[in-house]
C-alpha cells in the first residue's frame, strides 16, 4: 500500500526515509490559519496536521497518508519562521538562554476498509522542550550569516549541522523537535503498515 508524506519538511522526509519506509512526499500546500487566540497551542498543532492529511488523501484515497505540523511556542505565543535575517537575528536573540515548546502533530488517514466505509484517522502529539545557547549578537550574526534561518521556525534547526551548534539542551524526543513525534508514530506505523 502506497504511504504518502503530505509534507515539503526534508527533516520528516529524512526520518521516515531513515527508518526504512518507501513513501512520496506530496506538500498540501493549504493555507495555514492562524491560531486562535486562547486555543491551547497543541490542539492547533494538530488541526493543521488534519487538514494537511485530509487534503492529500481526498486526492489519494488508496494511501496512507501523514500529515504532519510543528509549532515552535514560547509562553503563549507561536514563534514562526522570521521574514527577514533582520527577523531572524531578534528571534535568535530572544530565545536565547530561554526555554521554550516544540510541539509536533501526526495526522494518519488509513484509506477505507470497504466501499462507503468510513477512513480511519489516528492522531499523535508529542512536546520536547529546547534551550538555546545565550550569544553575542555578533556569534548570532555569524550563524545567520552560515545557516538557512528563514526556512525555520525560530531562525535555527536541529537537523542542520551549522544550525544546531545554538542548541544547549533538548528534554524530550529529538525527532519532535526536526518534526515527527517519532517516538508515538513508529507505534502506529509498525501495528498498521506494511508494505
Amino acid at each position: 500500500m502506497q504511504l504518502i508524506l503530505a509534507s515539503q519538511s526534508k527533516g520528516r522526509a529524512a526520518l521516515l526515509k531513515a527508518a526504512g519506509y518507501r513513501f512520496r512526499q506530496i506538500p498540501s500546500r493549504i493555507e495555514e490559519p492562524p491560531p486562535p487566540e486562547g486555543a491551547p497551542l497543541e490542539q492547533y498543532v494538530l488541526e493543521l496536521a488534519i487538514l494537511k492529511a485530509k487534503a492529500i488523501a481526498e486526492k489519494h484515497p488508496n494511501a496512507i497518508v501523514i500529515g504532519a505540523d510543528t509549532a515552535l511556542i514560547l509562553g503563549r505565543n507561536v514563534i514562526g519562521k522570521p521574514g527577514t535575517l533582520a527577523a531572524a537575528r531578534r528571534m535568535l536573540a530572544l530565545l536565547g538562554g530561554r526555554k521554550h515548546l516544540i510541539s509536533s502533530a501526526v495526522c494518519i488517514i488509513f484509506p477505507k476498509r470497504t466501499p462507503g466505509g468510513k477512513s480511519r484517522i489516528l492522531k499523535v502529539v508529542d512536546t520536547a522542550q529546547v534551550t538555546l545557547r545565550k550569544w553575542s549578537p555578533a556569534r548570532i550574526q555569524m550563524h545567520v550569516a552560515l545557516t538557512r534561518p528563514l526556512s525555520w521556525a525560530g531562525a535555527y534547526a536541529v537537523q542542520d549541522p551549522f544550525s544546531a551548534a545554538i542548541v544547549e539542551r533538548i528534554d524530550g524526543d529529538l525527532a519532535t523537535v526536526i518534526g515527527l513525534p517519532w517516538a508515538k508514530l513508529e507505534k502506529v506505523l509498525r501495528s498498521q503498515y506494511s508494505e
